[in-house]
C-alpha cells in the first residue's frame, strides 16, 4: 500500500520434488511490485515522474547433500517493466523500460575439521529487453570463497571475491562512449571475540591488499578499510 501509487497485489508459488532421498528439484514463480522511494522521487537527483517497477520471476533449482557437501544449483529469469536506474549524465533517476535478467547461481558448503568452507559462483546476463544491450555496471561473473575458523573462542573469517568485467558509459567524451571496466579480486579479513556472554567485539579489514578498482566509471572505490564494532545482548 502506497499513498502515491495505491495498492498493488503480488504473489509467489513454489513446488519441490525429492526425486531421490536427499536430492530435490524446486520450481518457483512470482510477481513483484516496487514503488520508487522518496529519495528517488524527490531527492537532489530525484525524478517525480518515475513509475513503479513491476516484474515476474521464474526459478528452477536442484539441491542436495553429496559426500558431506551441501550444494545448490539454480537458474532464474526476471522480466522487469519500468526498472528504476540512475543516469550519471543526466544526474537523475529514470525508468529503464523493459529489462531482462537471466542467470545461474551455484553454492556449496562443507567442513574440513575446524574449518567451514562456503563457495559460490554467479553468472548474470542483464540486458535491456528492447535493445538487447547489456545493462550498465553489472558484472557477468561473480565468484566468492569464504573460510571460517573457530580457535580459542576467536571466530576468524577470510573472504575472497572476484567481480568480473562490466560496462559503463564515459560521458566526458562527446559523443559519449561505452567502456569496459576490468574485473577485480578482493580479499577481506574478519575476526569476532565474545568478551563476555553478552558482549561481542568484531573487527574487519576490507580490501585487504588495497586494490584500485571502479564499479562506476570515473569514480574510484574505497581502498583498504578498517572497521571495529561491538554488540551487546541483554
Amino acid at each position: 500500500d502506497n499513498s502515491q501509487f495505491g495498492r498493488h497485489g503480488t504473489w509467489q508459488t513454489s513446488a519441490g520434488w525429492e526425486f531421490i532421498e536427499g536430492y530435490r528439484f524446486i520450481a518457483s514463480y512470482g510477481t513483484s511490485y516496487k514503488a520508487p522511494n522518496l529519495g528517488q522521487l524527490y531527492g537532489y537527483y530525484g525524478n517525480p515522474n518515475l513509475n513503479p517497477e513491476k516484474s515476474k520471476q521464474w526459478e528452477g533449482a536442484f539441491e542436495g547433500l553429496t559426500a558431506g557437501v551441501s550444494w545448490r544449483i539454480s537458474g532464474y529469469r526476471n522480466d522487469i517493466n519500468d526498472m528504476i536506474d540512475y543516469d550519471d549524465h543526466l544526474q537523475k533517476y529514470y525508468n529503464e523500460g523493459k529489462a531482462r535478467i537471466k542467470g545461474i547461481e551455484a553454492t556449496a558448503n562443507f567442513d574440513t575439521g575446524p574449518l567451514t568452507h562456503t563457495v559460490s559462483y554467479d553468472y548474470v546476463d542483464a540486458r535491456n529487453a528492447v535493445t538487447d544491450t547489456p545493462l550498465p555496471r553489472r558484472s557477468k561473473q561473480m565468484a566468492k570463497y569464504q573460510l571460517d575458523w573457530d580457535v580459542y573462542d576467536f571466530d576468524w573469517g577470510v573472504t575472497y571475491q572476484y567481480l568480473g568485467s562490466r560496462y559503463d558509459s564515459d560521458y566526458s567524451a562527446y559523443p559519449y562512449r561505452t567502456v569496459k571496466m576490468g574485473g577485480v579480486s578482493l580479499w577481506d579479513l574478519t575476526v569476532a571475540y565474545p568478551v563476555t556472554s553478552h558482549l561481542t567485539v568484531r573487527g574487519k579489514i576490507a580490501n585487504l591488499f588495497d586494490k584500485d578498482y571502479e564499479t562506476v566509471y570515473g569514480y574510484q572505490t574505497a581502498g583498504r578499510e578498517y572497521t571495529l564494532s561491538g554488540s551487546y545482548t541483554f
